[in-house]
């Protein structure tokens, strides 16, 4: 919570006098005094926060329940809140509660044996003034909250791999001897192009090892006159014109996770991420990691997606409109809790919120603010910044 920095009050009573300069009551809060007659008020930092106030006769305490007494607060952006007290012991009690921020411009009235005494003060928190200049200089942006798709993510890592759809595993029809190799590791081939020559231990002749489809040799094992078995696998060919991705999926996530999903494939290496979608989900966990497999295809014309590097993936895994959201950069850290700079005119308050689902670029707010208040969308840190030059927010 942030702490309420006070501002000089004035009142007058039913004959329209100035109250005196504003002192501090016996329990730390405003004093209002108007004649004989005085009440201080306090916020008392409960959960939740309530108004409270002590009643005083000629400096002395006395009895509140002879006292009718109600606050209004205006709070930025013209929202009004009424508070009615009651008695309560030794002190009044307001109702309802005070929520956050403490940061209006507060009116009392209070009625007592025919007289009724006027009150008015200002009690800003975490507010700071920024003239044009400054939200020009800061490069302050001012957005409305509304309404907004937030789309939820859920982020995996995972490693590029050959399409196991787009593999020849190339092995000798017959036991022999190498005769002559035509293509070497990384050599590019077409469907067809002779690979090797082996001649078959059985018939003494020589036969051609042909590429089955057109890629890259990515595995080759034998070498001229090396006797090699029938099942033994000299090549594998691999298209790379299209990548799987090979996603680990943790047990949290298993659920949210289906086959036609949109997920952002990030190389790491600055160059931009790519779409694609899920194509396939293990239904067999890997006992080892814990994990699920989540796959995808991509395309890679380029053949700049290699297999065997890892990669981030970002899965969108819902998309639904808010009802008030905020951009991303919006949201700023006091205290504990987060907050929006809410803005009038050249005033900006910190308002603490509660947040809901957020993706990239937005962010929903359950509690806080409300549809079509004017916030600080971009360049909120410079806000924050001169809030705490000003001293204007602390805890409570």
């Amino acid at each position: 919570m942030l702490v309420v920095a006070l501002v000089t009050a004035a009142g007058c009573g039913g004959g329209g006098s100035e109250a005196p300069e504003r002192t501090q009551g016996p329990h730390g809060g405003r004093w209002l005094a108007d004649g004989d007659f005085a009440a201080e008020l306090a916020i008392h930092e409960g959960d939740p926060p309530e108004y409270r106030a002590w009643i005083f006769a000629g400096g002395e305490p006395r009895d509140p329940a002879g006292v009718e007494l109600e606050a209004t607060l205006h709070r930025l952006g013209g929202r009004v809140e009424r508070i009615a007290f009651a008695p309560r012991g030794d002190h009044l009690v307001g109702d309802p509660a005070v929520q956050e921020p403490h940061s209006f411009d507060v009116e009392v009235v209070a009625r007592e044996g025919g007289r009724e005494h006027r009150f008015r003060f200002a009690s800003y928190e975490g507010r700071v003034q920024l003239g044009p200049e400054q939200v020009v200089a800061g490069g302050i942006r001012i957005a409305l909250a509304g309404p907004a798709v937030v789309h939820e993510h859920v982020v995996l890592s995972g490693r590029i791999a050959a399409n196991g759809d787009a593999l020849a595993h190339i092995m000798p029809r017959f036991p022999g001897v190498v005769r002559s190799v035509h293509k070497g590791l990384g050599d590019p081939v077409a469907a067809g192009d002779v690979l090797a020559v082996v001649e078959s231990n059985e018939s003494l002749h020589p036969y051609e090892l042909r590429a089955r489809l057109a890629g890259t040799v990515i595995a080759k094992d034998l070498s001229p006159g090396e006797f090699v078995a029938s099942d033994r696998e000299l090549f594998v060919v691999a298209d790379l014109t299209t990548v799987w991705v090979d996603l680990d999926v943790y047990r949290p996530d298993f659920a949210r996770l289906r086959v036609g999903q949109r997920v952002r494939i990030d190389a790491g290496d600055g160059t931009a991420p790519v779409e694609t979608t899920i194509s396939y989900l293990s239904p067999i966990g890997s006992p080892s990691t814990q994990t699920l497999l989540a796959r995808a295809v991509l395309a890679n014309p380029d053949r700049t997606w290699r297999p065997g590097l890892f990669v981030t993936a970002e899965v969108e895994t819902a998309a639904e409109e808010a009802l008030v959201a905020v951009a991303a950069g919006a949201i700023q850290r006091l205290g504990p809790r987060e907050v929006v700079f809410l803005t009038e005119g050249e005033a900006f308050e910190a308002q603490p919120i509660t947040a809901g689902r957020r993706d990239a670029e937005r962010v929903e707010v359950l509690e806080g603010v409300a549809p079509g208040q004017r916030y600080v969308a971009e360049g909120s840190f410079i806000v924050k910044a001169e809030l705490g030059k000003s001293g204007a927010s602390h805890d409570h």
